[in-house]
């Protein structure tokens, strides 16, 4: 179930998108830095800095309540166009020292540096190398952990936030990971950690310990993979390449309840030119678009539909859309919120037909080439600027 030796690393990259802000104005450095939506609108917090978790802020709290914590923090709007050029970049990175980079999320990626030792010295040297790069290049600190497997190294990354490296081995196993509550395990839910706390298992060691007919007559099948998390067993190898996602999506919230068609179409005119851009950037093609709306009464519906072809245009996204936002009655009620989902992904797809799709290719195109250049806020759809005050 283990290595002989650690050869995994998990990199975390410590407060991220505030990071990345406090790089790129040197001033935020030292300040607490929130990044989410704006303040006066009903949106959540994406990231916080640690000067700012020290004030009681938490990721996904409400902007306003992260407000009242703490009042003299520095509010930026998410900027996942800059976000993305840095975690392509720290991917350059690491892929200097193995090609056997996976990268988890936006924030996170595994190494296998078995093969590095000859070139680059033992991992727990390599990681530290890391740390030190993606500092000195990028004014970003991080977290590592070095194991024999990814589970053990995202808990040893887990454990040594922020700024550290950790090191666990097999001994480690049946050591000091013995006295962790079992909720520190990845994999160990608030649902499954309150399951576990009614039967009086609240320690690694003590669901070591278990027996496992005990601990299946509560759990069925789900028994024997929480014992293989108590003791760290893992025998996922890394994957250079991530899986590709099964669907992208993006929402709004408006900041007051609105049923104005001219609204609410420039909303989801606006979320399908986030999405797209996104979905491009990424070399994907959808071929289903879904429909979400909570009204002023939290009901949500969804509505989905499958076009013709997979595309990569902003334009058919939003027609699409806006066909199903047509369909829906609503009433006399308002809506809170909208949002737009695709899905039935394609990769590398792209929108070749002998109608007008090369028209929206090129147009497409030519704007994400201005918001490269200049910033993703440097062009917009007319119909968003003119209604930007409604949207969140």
């Amino acid at each position: 179930m283990f290595a002989s030796t650690p050869a995994i690393i998990h990199i975390d990259m410590d407060a991220f998108f505030a990071s990345v802000e406090q790089a790129r104005r040197p001033e935020l450095r030292g300040r607490p830095v929130v990044v989410g939506g704006r303040v006066e609108r009903r949106s959540v917090v994406a990231t916080a800095s640690y000067e700012a978790r020290a004030c009681g802020v938490r990721t996904a709290m409400p902007v306003a309540q992260a407000r009242r914590l703490c009042p003299q923090a520095v509010f930026l709007p998410t900027d996942m166009s800059a976000y993305t050029a840095v975690h392509h970049a720290l991917l350059e990175l690491f892929g200097r020292f193995t090609d056997l980079v996976e990268p988890v999320s936006i924030d996170e990626a595994v190494l296998d540096v078995a093969g590095s030792r000859r070139l680059c010295g033992p991992p727990r040297a390599i990681a530290g190398r890391i740390q030190e790069l993606v500092y000195d290049e990028h004014g970003l600190a991080c977290t590592l952990g070095v194991a024999p497997n990814k589970l053990l190294a995202k808990l040893a990354a887990d454990l040594s936030k922020p700024a550290g490296v950790g090191v666990l081995s097999e001994a480690d196993v049946h050591g000091r990971l013995r006295a962790l509550p079992v909720g520190r395990l990845h994999g160990v839910g608030p649902v499954t950690q309150e399951r576990l706390h009614a039967l009086g298992l609240t320690t690694v060691g003590m669901l070591q310990d278990v027996p496992l007919p005990f601990l299946a007559a509560a759990f069925g099948r789900a028994a024997r993979p929480l014992k293989q998390l108590a003791f760290g067993r893992s025998l996922s190898p890394v994957r250079p390449i991530a899986a590709a996602p099964s669907s992208m999506s993006h929402e709004t919230t408006f900041v007051t309840d609105t049923a104005e068609p001219l609204a609410l179409r420039a909303a989801l005119l606006a979320l399908a030119d986030e999405l797209m851009a996104r979905l491009r950037g990424r070399r994907y093609a959808a071929r289903t678009v879904a429909l979400k709306v909570r009204d002023s009464t939290f009901h949500t519906l969804e509505r989905h539909t499958t076009l013709p072809r997979a595309t990569t245009s902003t334009r058919v996204v939003y027609a699409a859309a806006t066909g199903l936002l047509d369909a829906v009655d609503l009433g006399p009620r308002r809506v809170r919120l909208l949002g737009i989902t695709v899905s039935g992904l394609v990769s590398g797809a792209c929108q070749l037909t002998f109608d007008d799709g090369w028209k929206d290719l090129a147009l497409d195109e030519a704007v994400d080439g201005v918001r490269a250049r200049y910033g993703r806020h440097a062009i917009r759809p007319a119909a968003t600027c003119a209604n930007r005050v409604s949207l969140c």
